[in-house]
């Protein structure tokens, strides 16, 4: 099988990059066969290098041109302009959208060919920018119209919610409106939360943009890492792929996925991990069921059930643990973890943070705040209106799994 990304704007370049040299890192620490396993699925070998399956997009070339120096990246599958989106979804999609389609689309035929076949693209953007919102959801729309046999996923960073750009709740609420009805499922990676861990976890009290993005990419690694299972080469499960396991998970109506990776420590702190399986467990299922984090664990709420979930649970002694949720196990020691776990979850406390950017855009909407800005590259404000009556069904879609 073989899966492929496609990274967009900054947000997506960097994270994409941060994630391809994680996993070549771990590679280091890891058997022949789950080595095997990762060039098989996403890399293709060419006169003997191994070359990235991934596509770089970005309408500045300042962080592209950063990733290729990795020599795993090949400059043939890379775009770059001279001129931004200006953190305008509408410029993103409706200006760099068509003026690129023919060069994306013959780059992206050329890297088809080269890989021989790609089962599913992974799209890695900012929900809130202009670059990776808007010509991502332009991107999307031309491929999955192009290439029908290939499943398309989403991976999306959110804005703080405290705000970074002025446009960002408008940007997201467009974002999520487009992808929505073209992607099989969204893994939604949230700023805000992987600066708390930074904060309260990994002891960086002021970390920077890098140290967010390892956070997201080694929590996107931890679901990626191959699972060697019952000494067969597979991913996650015998004779199952990892699109296979995404489709279990998402559906029309539920396509928003997050992750929980435990236990996050500082790499010094990690010899003198001492947790047992249950405990693991017991911490990650209550951080799941709560939409709390390792670092604010609400042990007193009962919870919510996710609507689906996949668990991955690595480490020593793995197999001789019964867990509660279907669980697929492999003896790695992910991240120089003694014992980890990671779930990815279908569930309903993704509700707050979309609320508080869908009341935001919603209330600028209705004051028509900075809807000029869009109104001059052909965003009108029902277009606004539609994506705004796609979200608030994606939130009521959620709210109905409360029990």
């Amino acid at each position: 099988m073989s899966i492929g990304f496609i990274q967009l704007g900054q947000c997506g370049n960097q994270i994409g990059h941060a994630l391809f040299d994680f996993m070549l890192q771990e590679t280091q620490m890891s058997s022949p066969g789950a080595q095997a396993l990762l060039n098989e699925i996403f890399f293709f070998e060419r006169k003997n290098k191994q070359i990235a399956k991934s596509l770089l997009i970005d309408m500045e070339p300042k962080v592209v041109d950063r990733c290729l120096k990795a020599d795993y990246y090949d400059k043939t599958f890379s775009l770059t302009k001279q001129e931004g989106s200006g953190n305008n979804w509408a410029y993103g999609f409706n200006n760099h959208g068509p003026a690129n389609k023919n060069a994306i689309l013959q780059i992206m035929d050329t890297l088809l060919e080269e890989c021989g076949y790609i089962e599913c693209l992974f799209l890695i953007s900012s929900l809130a920018g202009g670059t990776g919102s808007g010509l991502g959801s332009y991107i999307l729309e031309v491929l999955a119209d192009r290439y029908p046999e290939i499943e398309f996923f989403n991976i999306c960073v959110m804005p703080h919610l405290t705000g970074e750009v002025i446009l960002q709740s408008l940007n997201t609420i467009l974002t999520i409106g487009s992808i929505y009805q073209h992607s099989e499922g969204i893994i939604l990676l949230q700023n805000d939360e992987a600066q708390a861990l930074c904060n309260n976890l990994l002891n960086l009290k002021s970390p920077n943009l890098y140290d967010i993005n390892q956070v997201m990419s080694t929590n996107l690694a931890s679901f990626f890492w191959p699972c060697l299972t019952n000494q067969v080469y597979s991913t996650f499960q015998n004779n199952l792929q990892y699109v296979q396991e995404l489709l279990n998970i998402t559906n029309n109506q539920y396509k928003l996925l997050q992750l929980n990776q435990i236990p996050q420590l500082p790499q010094q702190s990690k010899a003198f991990q001492n947790d047992t399986w249950s405990a693991l467990e017991k911490r990650i299922q209550q951080m799941v069921m709560t939409g709390t984090k390792e670092y604010n664990i609400n042990w007193h709420k009962k919870g919510q059930q996710p609507f689906k979930q996949l668990m991955l649970a690595r480490g020593i002694d793995v197999k001789k643990h019964q867990f509660n949720w279907n669980t697929v196990q492999d003896e790695h020691q992910f991240n120089k973890n003694e014992k980890s776990i990671t779930v990815l979850h279908n569930s309903s406390n993704i509700i707050e943070s979309l609320n508080q950017i869908s009341d935001r855009a919603n209330q600028m909407i209705q004051e028509r705040a900075y809807i000029y800005q869009y109104e001059k590259f052909g965003v009108k404000i029902q277009d606004f209106q539609e994506s705004m009556g796609i979200v608030e069904g994606v939130i009521n879609d959620y709210e109905q799994l409360i029990q």
